[in-house]
């Protein structure tokens, strides 16, 4: 349909007498929409993705086509300006001739280039970033009743399910006897857990797991490439159990710091406290409670699906958006895995709700 009226527009202008003229601003136009059809077709194919036209627009892959149109007709609109010697114009032997049109070419070409250095580095900037891998540390020895091993095959799970980018298991808890007396010294207060985790990363994107509170804040705690998620007083919480709760609260932090070490960050309005709540995967939760239905309607807000995608590329956005409703996680195979190897269910919460 699109191209059908596309058509009917050329035709119109074809009977008009400057149609010499626009032509080939015409044949331009008619790259860059069968261009940006196609990708969305590719976005489809490829992915098996339908974005919102919304979404589309304002995504990399239009804005890359969007910019190579808009050098092209650049350029074209320069060697307009800059036009050829015409054959018979000028006067004088062959060598001055060849001597004239090699002018026009450099000048072309030198204009040709300058273009090109503004709209190669732009096109490169919009280019999506590819994911680091993100590890995994435990601050403390777990919980007794946590199996930390049917926790480890989970995030294998996680790894075997994308592509993008992985978890790495740190086998070794850490060990706070190995910092310095000035360094113990230094990571006294509220945010602990937070600090050993940054001694323990070593430059490396880190997620770490305690057993600890953290201070005012409920569930996590993030510095740039470190965050720290807590299982302290998730059992009166259950279902869902501690072990959904870590797979949902890993793949949001992991996300998190992808944003804030690849990409320009959170948005402003990230876990900015408020009271009232949407279900948003980076929205404050008031109440302890308030996460329970944040972890089973999990989802991608439009601004976020917009976010990733341009930051790490359709897949990354796919997958993720996949992988937070942890519909995998109740399959019945990782149940059966669960059950056999660990003796863990999921089914079964291990204290009482809180009422």
């Amino acid at each position: 349909m699109l191209f059908d009226m596309w058509s009917t527009i050329t035709e119109y202008f074809k009977g008009k007498s400057y149609w010499p003229a626009v032509q080939g601003l015409f044949t331009l136009l008619s790259l860059y929409l069968t261009g940006s059809v196609l990708a969305y077709q590719y976005l489809r194919w490829q992915y098996g993705l339908e974005p919102r036209l919304a979404l589309f627009l304002r995504s990399y892959v239009f804005k890359q086509i969007s910019l190579i149109a808009l050098t092209l007709f650049a350029i074209g609109l320069l060697f307009r300006v800059i036009e050829r010697p015409r054959a018979g114009s000028a006067q004088g032997t062959w060598a001055a001739s060849l001597r004239k049109s090699a002018s026009v070419i450099g000048k072309r070409a030198a204009l040709a280039g300058l273009v090109l250095c503004v709209a190669v580095p732009a096109f490169n900037s919009l280019t999506p970033k590819k994911a680091s891998n993100i590890r995994i540390m435990f601050l403390e020895d777990s919980d007794p009743e946590f199996d930390r091993e049917a926790f480890v095959y989970l995030l294998y799970e996680l790894n075997q399910r994308q592509r993008q980018w992985y978890f790495k298991v740190d086998f070794d808890v850490f060990n706070r006897n190995a910092l310095t007396s000035s360094e113990l010294k230094a990571c006294e207060g509220e945010r602990e857990a937070l600090c050993f985790a940054e001694k323990a990363a070593g430059g490396e994107q880190l997620v770490a797991i305690t057993i600890k509170p953290l201070g005012a804040d409920h569930f996590w705690l993030n510095r740039g490439s470190t965050s720290v998620i807590t299982t302290f007083d998730w059992k009166p919480y259950v279902p869902p159990t501690q072990y959904e709760y870590l797979v949902y609260s890993v793949l949001t932090q992991s996300i998190v710091v992808h944003l804030n070490t690849q990409c320009t960050g959170l948005p402003l309005t990230a876990f900015r406290e408020s009271r009232e709540g949407l279900g948003d995967l980076f929205e404050f939760s008031p109440r302890r409670y308030a996460l329970k239905p944040a972890i089973l309607a999990a989802h991608l807000s439009p601004l976020q699906e917009e976010m990733l995608l341009n930051c790490f590329g359709p897949e990354y956005m796919k997958t993720t958006s996949s992988l937070l409703t942890l519909e995998w996680l109740h399959s019945e195979s990782v149940h059966k895995n669960l059950q056999r190897s660990f003796g863990v269910s999921l089914d079964l919460p291990n204290a009482e709700p809180a009422k």
